[in-house]
């Protein structure tokens, strides 16, 4: 018997179990990436509008902290664009996915105790580990064989579509490795998740900071090491060995660190908490509070940081869209307003949208609080089914709103800054707020779905990709009016766009109340389930 004994079975197993997670990682991100690469030759046909797009870029600090340094933009062709506009948001989406999949294979199993059985036959220490980062591993290559294909069926170069879609390949292998590692620190799946969350943040900051400054301090972030493969500007290839080699030391690292420790325990020793809970934290609201506080900060810091980028390029992106046929067009048929609200008019659909992420994962812990057994004695005391599921969709209603307004206010901070307007501050919270009706029934979904169908309650996400899908692919896909009137977003006016109409958003938040009440209701009359 070796230490990887079993390794075989047990990757077998997390694909038999993770299938349809694998899945639904995996096409999402090809599709999204392959979808914003088939359109950019038509927003950029000629090298005029690429030249245009480069020198924008160029001149703006916050659309290199949140896209990239811009490599070989002295020589600007398209597929430079189809890095920097989709090259970072493909690298964090495979970084979560190795983060939540390794954690869920790894400290997760230990946490429920499901991993001492399977240590109890013939299995090697480290091979549980080795087959989460193997199996998430292949999940990551996949993505990027996909991606290399099509980007090549796209037309772009062959060896800087290989390029790119090794980089991303090899930034989410990295991410893996560190997943695995914050694994051995930490006795639970949350703790995880957070060490390697909070690294992947760190490296985007220093990778941010380091290509604004121009001082070299990107190197010291993974995320910096795949941008500088600079696909489609001669490619570096020696950097994505960098990335394999840091996966493989991080997984090392990890089998070293779970000879140091017990099984079930953590390298890193448990905080002590209060011998006696505060008084607000016995109450059920303030109890799920204090469970999802530091989600919910993430949450708020994340949109108001998206929405200070979008506000800092708004004063520039009128000179940018005259100078392209194909955006003017689109922006034009949406109404009289000039192209820079109609441009913030989209920055707000797109921040409400994240604001309907944080809506779901927040009322989804219903599921995960059932599934692990710790409502059953909540629920065998004093406390009610109901005031139990409204404590939660109390958290799920006020993170989102507090979300908006932060998305709002970077938003309307950054650009009042650009043009010394402080008035944009009131102004685009006011917009992102009207959104908030259709961010509740996203909401409400997560609740139909725990309630009624608590198997499959993370199908719920599904609500997002449909809201997602038909607001920003409508029209390259021609879908008809009635499929994207599905998306609660659709009836809601595109602020500060659009004039401001009362009813549809009324409208909205009546259906919003009706599923979270049909919701609670499935749930009050149903069994309770753990897995």
């Amino acid at each position: 018997m070796t230490t990887l004994t079993g390794f075989g079975r047990i990757a077998r197993f997390i694909l038999r179990r993770d299938r349809v997670r694998l899945m639904v990682w995996v096409v999402a991100i090809t599709l999204i990436t392959l979808a914003s690469a088939a359109s950019l030759p038509a927003v950029y046909p000629t090298q005029r509008s690429v030249e245009g797009y480069v020198q924008l870029f160029g001149d703006n600090p916050a659309l290199i902290a949140f896209a990239g340094p811009g490599y070989g933009f002295d020589d600007p062709n398209l597929g430079l664009v189809l890095v920097n506009e989709t090259q970072l948001n493909a690298m964090i989406a495979l970084a979560l996915m190795s983060i939540f999949l390794v954690t869920r294979n790894t400290r997760a199993e230990e946490e429920s105790e499901r991993a001492d059985l399977v240590r109890a036959s013939v299995v090697g220490r480290h091979a549980p580990a080795a087959s989460a980062a193997t199996v998430i591993g292949g999940a990551n290559l996949l993505v990027g064989l996909l991606c290399a294909l099509g980007f090549i069926a796209l037309d772009y170069e062959v060896t800087g579509s290989l390029a790119l879609a090794g980089s991303l390949t090899c930034a989410g292998l990295v991410f893996a490795g560190i997943a695995a590692v914050a694994a051995q620190l930490t006795s639970t799946g949350r703790a995880a998740l957070g060490i390697a969350s909070s690294v992947l943040g760190v490296a985007f900051a220093v990778r941010a900071i380091g290509d604004v400054a121009g001082n070299g301090l990107s190197w010291l972030s993974p995320i910096g090491w795949a941008q500088a493969t600079q696909a489609y500007a001669d490619e570096r290839w020696w950097v994505l060995g960098l990335c394999l080699a840091a996966f493989i030391g991080l997984l090392q690292g990890a089998f070293w660190l779970s000879t140091r420790r017990d099984l079930g325990a953590g390298i890193l020793p448990q905080r002590l908490g209060s011998a006696h809970a505060d008084r607000w934290m016995t109450r059920p609201v303030g109890f799920a509070f204090r469970l999802q506080r530091g989600a919910l900060l993430g949450w708020a810091v994340a949109l108001f940081l998206m929405g200070f980028l979008y506000g800092s390029i708004a004063n520039d992106i009128e000179q940018l869209i005259e100078e392209n046929a194909f955006a003017a067009e689109m922006f034009s048929a949406q109404g009289g307003a000039s192209l820079t609200d109609q441009f913030l008019a989209v920055a707000v659909a797109q921040l409400a949208l994240v604001a309907g992420a944080c809506g779901i994962a927040t009322a989804l812990r219903l599921a995960t609080e059932e599934a692990a057994g710790r409502a059953e004695p909540i629920l065998a005391g004093p406390t009610p089914r109901s005031t139990w599921v409204g404590s939660h969709v109390v958290m799920a209603a006020a993170g989102s709103l507090v979300a908006l307004v932060a998305a709002g206010f970077g938003a309307g901070l950054s650009y009042a800054l650009v043009i010394g307007d402080p008035g944009q501050i009131p102004r685009l919270i006011g917009s992102a707020l009207v959104t908030y009706p259709a961010v509740l029934v996203l909401t409400g979904v997560a609740v139909i779905f725990f309630g009624a169908f608590p198997s499959i309650a993370g199908a719920a996400w599904a609500a997002l990709a449909v809201a997602f899908v038909t607001g920003y692919f409508g029209d390259l896909f021609k879908f008809p009016d009635w499929v994207r009137r599905i998306s609660p977003f659709e009836h809601i006016p595109g602020l500060p766009a659009e004039d401001l109409a009362f009813l549809p958003p009324l409208l909205v938040a009546i259906v919003a109340a009706a599923l979270i009440a049909f919701g609670a209701r499935a749930f009050r009359v149903r069994d309770l389930r753990a897995d």
